[in-house]
């Protein structure tokens, strides 16, 4: 650009009265050419005429406002200085400078500017907001919410400062004064994207969920940048099985933020849920980062991908650093005796409400209440009534904690001197997770509704057996392993009933009847390429699945046929609550379990209904949990050793019916002596688990592994 482009281009902003952009274009003349009589000339007397002004036009206010709305704040930051030589007295550069500082995470240097604007404009409602959104990022909260009042006592309609006061009053456990709030908020600023996206949380924390969906969607809608906001909008399409919905949530983050984990893992694992395998060569293209780099991802949706225990403790730590900080680790007391009753705590998130009863309930109900006092903790909103009532009937009393910060929550349970917690969800539910980063109690213990390890110190124990944790997995684990004699789970026999036909649930009278209903994102072409050879080496055997949608079913159908089997083949068990579900399983002569994530529950049910499960361990735990409920009920023969050996086993089945015979009568023999079909055997297995834990507190000794004989 030649000087004399540059003077033209400076004395055309003077014309067109773009006075900032003029004085910028002068001085940066005179920055190559000091001696530029003309620009010199110039500038002093542009300078005299923008003495008279204090801030810069609204235009280039304006502008400045959009670059930071639009996420450049070090742009906007940079153009903001250039200003400031020119209009060294302006409270709105000053305040706009701080504000960009605070979004670039700059606390220090927002608090100067910000104290700055103060100072120029003391009845800037504006400023003081701001200054309270630095202190609570420094969580200043007492503070924050003082500079919130000051604002808002200069401007009750100061939008910036209700916003604010509201977040500091969730962190408070104050959710309730914040919803209100909120509600005003948005009723006064419609299209104000912020408060749509606060309140969309704070409904999501309380168990509205539909309610949140709905003001997530009018945040992303007011402000497509917003991409938090279209990442928890994905999270609750996704939680509600609208997986071909939530898919463009996670999609749009991405092209945002292609190194965005969270959503890359979300992304992937949504694929996965609708059989759709393009997942699996997108997940070998990011493997090696996805939840090392940046934020933490989701460990339960991560562990679907490779059974790799190695990788998945490390993915867990980096996850775990996020969520719990500075955790509150084992302290171990001075020696002491056993109370006459071991206080144990057992926390689940109230959305898990019915799984944790389903589970656990009969081993809940078998505990010695001579030797233990049990309590179970519900943690969130959305606890149905009826649970409530299951729990208060099983004898162990329940809290709710659904209000109230985690500090809050944390010291109404520390007030209960538990001798153990115990965490029935893990990152499953998630409900309690937070709370397990204070001390609780002087145990923590993970019972696992989550197979794996939680990735923190701040568990003491993980309850497994060697089954599903041999010797030598110690090293996938943060916890301590406390290994239960006979298997960590239980599955009471289902009740006798009469089965609907064979017709009533669309599947032929006289096949052998293959069945698998695990999830869709835990199928994969391993597993399904050895069952389409199962169905083509038996012609007349049909294979039973779970109904995943309309997307996963297309998918499966097509696969089925580009692998040379008859898509009609493939039957697709509709929905059914799962006492109806229980009743149709007996149809199934065999039940085809998933590799890298077993089918663990669906096993389980089926097991209990008298149909034999077909396993194949791996390595990492969730991987082996049905080989942990074979060995439990007393069919070691049902575990293969390899993909040869579980297709084998598989194919032999299929045209032998003398051995399909004895096999069923050997379960249904098993279900009246095995430990896997007795809650009150679990129950007391848990029990001298929670002793020989709590003795070695009490000896004064650190956590270790634990073996029970």
């Amino acid at each position: 650009m030649t000087p004399a482009y540059s003077l033209s281009q400076a004395e055309q902003f003077e014309r067109d009265a773009q006075l900032e952009d003029a004085a910028m274009a002068y001085a940066g003349i005179l920055s190559r050419n000091p001696r530029n009589t003309r620009a010199q000339s110039a500038l002093e007397g542009l300078r005299k005429r923008l003495d008279t002004q204090t801030d810069p036009s609204p235009v280039h206010q304006a502008g400045l406002e959009a670059a930071l709305a639009e996420g450049r704040h070090f742009e906007a930051a940079e153009s903001c200085g250039a200003l400031l030589k020119t209009f060294r007295e302006s409270h709105f550069l000053w305040d706009f400078l701080g504000r960009c500082h605070l979004s670039a995470g700059h606390l220090d240097n927002a608090a100067t500017c910000l104290n700055k604007a103060a100072g120029l404009n003391p009845r800037a409602a504006g400023t003081y907001a701001a200054m309270g959104r630095v202190k609570t990022a420094r969580g200043e909260l007492d503070n924050a919410m003082a500079l919130f009042d000051k604002a808002l006592s200069l401007s009750a309609g100061c939008l910036q400062a209700v916003h604010g006061k509201a977040e500091v009053l969730i962190q408070q456990g104050r959710s309730r004064k914040a919803a209100v709030m909120l509600r005003k908020a948005v009723a006064q600023a419609p299209d104000n994207a912020g408060l749509h996206f606060t309140l969309a949380g704070l409904l999501n924390r309380q168990g509205a969920a539909a309610e949140a969906k709905e003001h997530y969607s009018r945040a992303v809608r007011l402000n497509p940048a917003l991409t938090e906001a279209q990442y928890q909008l994905g999270l609750l399409l996704k939680a509600e099985g609208a997986f071909a919905a939530a898919l463009p949530c996670f999609d749009k983050v991405l092209k945002a933020n292609p190194a965005d984990d969270r959503a890359r893992t979300q992304r992937l694992h949504v694929l996965a849920e609708l059989c759709d395998w393009k997942w699996l060569p997108e997940y070998s293209d990011h493997r090696r980062q996805l939840g090392l780099r940046g934020s933490g991802c989701d460990p339960s949706a991560l562990m679907l991908m490779e059974d790799n225990p190695d990788l998945l403790r490390a993915r867990a730590q980096a996850y775990a650093g996020d969520l719990f900080g500075a955790a509150e680790l084992n302290s171990t007391p001075p020696a002491g005796q056993r109370p006459d009753r071991l206080r144990i705590g057992y926390f689940f998130a109230a959305g898990d409400a019915a799984s944790v009863l389903e589970q656990h309930g009969a081993m809940l109900a078998a505990h010695d209440r001579t030797r233990f006092d049990i309590r179970a903790y519900a943690i969130g909103a959305g606890l149905p009534d009826t649970a409530a009532q299951a729990f208060a009937g099983l004898n162990c009393g329940i809290t709710v904690l659904d209000s109230g910060g985690a500090g809050q929550m944390a010291g109404t349970v520390k007030a209960d001197r538990l001798d153990a917690a115990v965490d029935l969800s893990g990152y499953s539910g998630g409900g309690a997770l937070q709370l397990f980063a204070a001390r609780l109690a002087p145990l923590h213990i993970a019972f696992p509704g989550y197979p794996g390890t939680l990735g923190t110190a701040a568990y003491d124990y993980l309850i497994s057996d060697a089954a599903a944790c041999p010797p030598g997995s110690e090293r996938y684990h943060s916890e301590h392993l406390l290994r239960l004699a006979g298997g960590f789970q239980a599955a009471a026999p289902a009740a006798p009933s009469a089965a609907p036909d064979r017709a009533a649930c669309g599947l032929p009278e006289a096949s052998f009847v293959f069945c698998s209903f695990a999830s869709g994102s835990r199928i994969t072409p391993l597993e399904f390429d050895i069952w389409m050879r199962l169905l083509q080496g038996a012609p007349d055997s049909v294979l039973w699945l779970r109904d995943n949608g309309e997307h996963a079913v297309s998918n499966l159908r097509r696969a089925a046929a580009a692998r040379g089997t008859d898509p009609d083949r493939l039957i697709f068990a509709p929905a059914a609550s799962r006492a109806d579900h229980r009743v149709r399983l007996p149809l199934a002569d065999l039940f085809l379990d998933s590799f890298t994530v077993n089918a663990t529950a669906d096993a389980r049910d089926a097991l209990a209904a008298g149909v034999p499960v077909l396993t194949l361990p791996g390595r990492q735990f969730a991987a082996r949990t049905s080989a942990s409920l074979l060995h439990s009920a007393g069919l070691p023969e049902l575990i293969a050793e390899n993909t040869r050996d579980y297709e084998a086993k598989a194919a032999a089945l299929a045209p032998d019916s003398n051995a399909r015979t004895a096999l069923r009568g050997k379960l249904r023999s098993r279900q009246q002596t095995a430990a896997l079909f007795s809650p009150e055997r679990l129950a007391r297995q848990v029990e001298r688990a929670f002793d020989a834990a709590c003795e070695r507190q009490l000896q004064g000794l650190a956590p270790g592994h634990i073996d029970l004989e």
